[in-house]
């Protein structure tokens, strides 16, 4: 955005572009500030708030098993729905173990959430571990956009004030 602006200032005041006075353009650059001002205002109002839940664990070994399911649910004492699509592979090597990371990211911000791991057994035995704890964090990442849009339209704002006041001193030497 701030390209753009900043394209919109060099245009208007370069000797070959269509005429148009500082005053419009200025007027053009408040015009576009304020609508990016109420674009950003809806959209942070109106956005859902992204957020997420990382739940990781480790193992020290993996003899016989074949991976892992993960449930969520909003009591702890259930009921749990199953999180993965398909079974979370197990360690290429059951002696050593593996760490692993799974993003919840069909959570609401602020709410807490119960999680339970299950290991499934190569022969095909399950055992739940759990429930663990977690509260969904919010990303943040509309209101950062929203803060590039407006420092953006600052920015060309102030680069078409420094730009008149810098003409209105050049034409009185």
């Amino acid at each position: 955005m701030l390209a753009s602006l900043l394209a919109i200032a060099y245009i208007g005041s370069h000797p070959c572009a269509f005429p148009m006075s500082m005053r419009r353009l200025s007027g053009l650059i408040i015009g576009l500030l304020v609508l990016a001002t109420l674009v950003c205002a809806y959209w942070a109002r109106t956005a859902p708030t992204a957020a997420t839940v990382i739940v990781d664990w480790s193992t020290a070994s993996e003899l016989d098993t074949a991976g892992f399911n993960l449930y969520r649910s909003d009591s702890p004492e259930g009921p749990f729905t199953r999180l993965n699509e398909h079974l979370i592979p197990a360690s290429p090597d059951p002696l050593v173990g593996g760490s692993y990371a799974f993003t919840d990211t069909n959570v609401v911000a602020g709410r807490t959430y119960y999680y339970q791991l299950e290991d499934v057994e190569t022969g095909g035995a399950t055992t739940r571990h759990g429930p663990i704890e977690a509260k969904a964090e919010a990303s943040g990442k509309v209101m950062l956009l929203a803060a590039a849009l407006l420092g953006g339209a600052l920015l060309g704002l102030g680069a078409v004030i420094g730009w008149r006041s810098f003409r209105r001193q050049a034409a009185r030497s």
